[in-house]
This record gives C-alpha cells, sequence and structure tokens, in this order.
C-alpha cells in the first residue's frame, strides 16, 4: 500500500515537471506563432526556393531576444524543411501532452459535414469502449472525404469514406490490369 501511495506521488510531481519543462517550449513556440500572423511572414519563410541562409535571418529577425536555444534550433529545422506552416498544429499537440500527458491516444474523427451531438457521443462511447477513457477525441469537417468517416487512432487509420474506396477500387482495377 505504500509502495502504490509513493509511486502515485512520483508520477504527481513527474508530471508536474513534465507540464514546467513544455510551459517553457510552448510559451516561446506561442509568441513565435504570433510574429509568423503577420502578413506574408509565413508564406516568405516557406519559400524553399530561397537559400537557407536568407530564411534563416529573416526567421531571426522575427524571433524574440530571450527565445530558448533548444526552440530556436528546433524552429531552424523547422525552416530548413520548409515546414513553419506546421507550427500552429506542433503547439496544439504540444499543449494537448502537457495538460494529458503522452499516454494519451489521440482519435482523430473526420467527415464530410458537422456531426450531430448524438453522432458524437456514440463515436465517443464506441472509441472508448475500444480503447479506454484515456483518449482525447477531435471531431473535424473536410468535405475532400467526399461521404463516410476517416477514424484516426493514434498511427492506426480505418478509412471508411468514399474518397477511400474509390481509390481502393482504382488500385484493384489498376493491378487487374
Amino acid at each position: 500500500m505504500v509502495a502504490s501511495r509513493l509511486e502515485d506521488l512520483a508520477r504527481r510531481y513527474a508530471r508536474a515537471a513534465y507540464q514546467h519543462t513544455t510551459e517553457g517550449w510552448l510559451d516561446n513556440l506561442r509568441r513565435v506563432q504570433e510574429r509568423l500572423a503577420e502578413p506574408d511572414k509565413l508564406q516568405t519563410l516557406s519559400d524553399v526556393g530561397q537559400p537557407f541562409s536568407v530564411r534563416k535571418a529573416q526567421l531571426d529577425a522575427l524571433l524574440p531576444a530571450d527565445i530558448r536555444e533548444d526552440v530556436r534550433n528546433f524552429l531552424y529545422a523547422l525552416l530548413k524543411e520548409g515546414q513553419l506552416g506546421l507550427l500552429e498544429a506542433i503547439i496544439a499537440e504540444l499543449a494537448r501532452l502537457s495538460e494529458y500527458g503522452p499516454e494519451v491516444l489521440v482519435a482523430r474523427v473526420t467527415t464530410t459535414i458537422p456531426l450531430t451531438d448524438e453522432e458524437k457521443a456514440a463515436f465517443r462511447e464506441r472509441i472508448h469502449a475500444a480503447h479506454g477513457d484515456r483518449v482525447d477525441i477531435e471531431f473535424r469537417v473536410d468535405p475532400s472525404i467526399l461521404g463516410g468517416v476517416v477514424v484516426q487512432i493514434g498511427d492506426r487509420v480505418v478509412d471508411g469514406s468514399i474518397a477511400g474506396k474509390l481509390r481502393a477500387l482504382r488500385d484493384r482495377l489498376v493491378a487487374a490490369r
């Protein structure tokens, strides 16, 4: 009994340390995201046709003077790959990790039209029944799937969309030639 209580206490301290560490990153990344929101800043920095050294100098001019060195290097890696546009999604995922911890799964349910509250509740019930309560469920709308639903839980994707079925049919027809 004492060991489990100590383990629980250790988990709480570890989570607090984890949140404290990620909060520094989140604060730095959010400040950079605000500056990238200025008109044309992100588009200019994402132009991989420009030399990296030029884009790096432009990014350096935007960065707060007190930004952490590890965050700066992370931003350089994104810049080099032309992926600064992912910063908003990275911040959202890091915030989720900070709040819930890395052991929480994320389920993304994508449909062509918004789901009703009842439909969302049905998805939540099925996902929690299959994967437990430690699943954070996001609902998205993407008309490009044409109909049906795409569910991604962690790295696993179940594509029940019309677009997915048409791709599969096309692949079978091409393979049958």
